[in-house]
């Protein structure tokens, strides 16, 4: 709102040259429109379908068919073909016309009748025949366009499917190797039924596997009680049985049984040292050796397992005979058919491994199974696309197919358009305003004045003390509103000031210098206004006129001027006599007597001692200073005062000057008390709450 509102303050401020400038375009539009020669404007209409031919060869699902464009509107784009160069010099050629092809399509116009798919083509030209001749030729010559750039686009299209049908092929060939290649290199037939028979082959050999280890188990528990009744191992037992059957073995085992009684019977009547017992021992040491060497020939092969039974003593102990030798047969037997079980066993285990390892990697071979089909599928799927396609486009680069039917020719006008003087009086009514706003904004960025307080104070950078309203008394000379009008808000906003200047200084400051950058921006009004406001609180207040080159407090308080401050400084009159009482508690010193040096008077010594006599008979002091940028009496009187009170009026002072005069108050070291923005309009909360009205 408030930037509206700045945009209307600126048409406002520079009213004179936008009316001007308005005034002059609608001028030249109405002047325009009475010299304008009577135009014709002709009229035909184009339908945008998709060719019902094109359906029936089988390719009217592309073919013919006007796809969304990118911006989803592929009437726009239609419209764009129509009003393009090609179109309009062909149009232009053909009709032999002597017309630049831009200023052709200037008079051209295009557009959709909403809600349909109808294009209306309109031309103006002073010549009706001209007119209606120039639409029919163009919207010939767009429909043959269409048609060539159907051809076109179908003999491409049949051309890039040409060049990708051996390749498609090709890749469905590889890919059906690829799938055989897999089939052989992983013996795969079917592998569901595969999956479905390994599982029951995998229970079956589970089952196998629960049989011979319970029968293992019973071999083996057998084994371990004929092996409890003897104290043998199986291969002793059968060793002892093998030897029980061989003829040979069986002599010589014989003999070493009846020499080992014989010496078990001399042994009794002899010592260890006797030659019969010598004797003996020697032969039963060859009986063994031989008996040993017997059995060896006769386990040819089984040499290993003879070795296990080292002493032949125990087959002698052991020699079986009769139901012995039966329960013998059998311990053999029992381990001959748990060895055999426990090799059974291990072949079970390998082919459980085996059908459990292939069972395993089903799944995987299955997963890439599926994915070799599936890629043969999308090929194979993608070649028939292509070779159908190819089919119906051989068939489709030969039909005249065109998205467009003409449905209304352009006829002769019999009379001329009117709403071409509309369009000059509207544009003159536009234009006028656009060039009227241009300019004032133009105006308004060349002007270097400052034109918002906020610009003021962004400038400045100074403590923002009070906003003072614009107010008038009618005549040239201000007015001391705060005594003529004290409940205005104006008369509160020199109340704030005063308030201010106390509140935003850590030191009450006593002796106030009022200056301004530039001339007429209200530091003398302010200055009075301010010194009758400080004086209504009870402080006891001396308003000097310091401006020596301009003065102004006589004409505001109706005072002479013939004595006054220059006589005080020139020690010809007391400061009694120099001042005169307005209000209680408020004096007022005028310039007084005029002289020719005001610099060497502000800038004498008299002066500071002025300045510090008055800061002790009075509680306040405000002076009043020339401009910053036209003299130097303010800086120099801001180092004997406690500070200086900048004013700054808004469309008055410049950014230069208001620039010129901080580094001026900079360079000389001012204390700024800050800023007071003269002549602008106050913010409704704030003084709209001093107004009196009804509650």
């Amino acid at each position: 709102m408030e930037e509206n509102l700045q945009y209307w303050m600126i048409l406002k401020r520079r009213w004179a040259p936008v009316s001007i400038i308005f005034f002059a375009v609608l001028a030249l539009s109405i002047v325009k429109t009475v010299l304008e020669t009577p135009t014709y404007q002709a009229t035909g209409q184009l339908v945008l379908k998709k060719n019902a031919t094109s359906s029936l060869t089988g390719v009217g699902s592309q073919l013919g068919q006007l796809e969304s464009s990118v911006s989803g509107r592929p009437m726009g784009t239609e419209v764009a073909v129509i009003r393009s160069l090609p179109i309009a010099e062909r149009t232009i050629k053909a009709l032999y016309l002597n017309l630049n092809p831009l200023v052709f399509l200037k008079d051209l116009q295009v557009k959709n009748i909403e809600e349909t798919d109808i294009l209306e083509i309109s031309y103006t030209d002073i010549d009706p025949g001209k007119a209606a001749s120039i639409v029919n030729t163009l919207m010939k010559i767009y429909i043959e366009n269409d048609i060539d750039a159907n051809r076109a686009q179908t003999r491409s299209a049949r051309r890039f499917i040409a060049e990708q049908l051996p390749l498609s092929k090709k890749a469905l060939q590889a890919a059906e190797k690829k799938l055989q290649d897999f089939k052989q290199q992983n013996r795969v037939l079917d592998l569901k039924a595969e999956a479905t028979s390994s599982v029951g082959i995998l229970t079956e050999l589970d089952k196998q596997v629960a049989a011979t280890s319970f029968e293992l188990a019973s071999q083996t528990a057998r084994m371990q009680s004929i092996r409890q009744f003897f104290g043998v191992s199986s291969q002793q037992a059968v060793i002892t049985g093998f030897v029980s059957e061989s003829p040979s073995t069986s002599l010589v085992l014989g003999q070493l049984q009846e020499i080992q009684q014989k010496l078990e019977m001399v042994r009794l009547r002899l010592t260890e040292n006797h030659p019969t017992v010598v004797n003996l021992k020697e032969q039963i040491a060859v009986l063994k050796s031989e008996l040993k060497q017997r059995i060896e020939k006769s386990f040819v092969g089984k040499a290993g397992r003879f070795n296990q039974t080292k002493d032949p003593e125990n087959i002698v102990q052991l020699r079986p005979q009769g139901l012995q030798q039966g329960i013998l047969a059998n311990y053999a037997t029992a381990e001959a058919e748990r060895l055999s079980l426990q090799v059974r066993l291990r072949a079970l285990a390998e082919v459980i491994g085996y059908y459990r390892q292939r069972a395993n990697t089903l799944p995987q071979l299955e997963l890439q199974q599926r994915q070799l089909e599936r890629e043969i599928a999308a090929t194979e799927s993608s070649y028939q696309n292509l070779l159908a396609r190819y089919q119906e486009l051989q068939v489709a680069e030969n039909l005249q197919i065109s998205n467009a039917r003409v449905i209304t020719p352009a006829l002769i006008p019999s009379l001329p358009i009117k709403s071409r003087q509309y369009i000059n009086l509207l544009q003159g009514l536009i234009g006028g305003i656009l060039l009227g706003g241009a300019t004032a904004f133009i105006l308004e960025k060349m002007d270097k004045t400052i034109k918002t307080p906020e610009s003021a104070r962004d400038l400045l950078g100074y403590n923002l003390l009070a906003y003072i309203p614009p107010f008038s008394n009618g005549s040239q000379i201000p007015e001391v509103i705060v005594k003529n009008k004290p409940d205005s808000p104006v008369s509160e906003a020199f109340r704030m000031l005063q308030t201010n200047l106390r509140f935003f200084n850590l030191e009450q400051p006593k002796v106030i210098v009022v200056s301004s950058a530039v001339p007429r921006e209200g530091k003398s009004t302010i200055a009075a206004n301010l010194a009758f406001s400080i004086s209504q609180i009870g402080r006891r207040v001396l308003l000097v006129d310091a401006d020596l080159r301009n003065p102004s407090q006589d004409k505001i308080w109706e005072l002479p001027n013939q004595v006054g401050l220059s006589n005080v400084i020139k020690s010809k009159l007391d400061l009694e006599r120099a001042v005169t009482e307005i209000v209680p508690n408020l004096q007022v010193m005028t310039t007084g007597e005029q002289t020719n040096n005001p610099s060497a008077l502000v800038n004498s010594s008299q002066m500071a001692v002025f300045v510090a006599q008055v800061a002790q008979r009075f509680d306040f002091v405000v002076i009043d200073t020339p401009p910053l940028t036209v003299a130097a009496d303010a800086t120099v009187l801001g180092k004997l005062a406690n500070g200086i009170l900048f004013v700054v009026r808004p469309g008055v002072v410049n950014a230069n000057s208001a620039s010129l005069a901080k580094e001026l108050l900079e360079k000389a070291g001012q204390n700024v008390l800050g800023l007071a923005v003269n002549g602008v309009a106050a913010k409704q909360q704030y003084y709209g709450y001093y107004t009196r009205s009804s509650v």
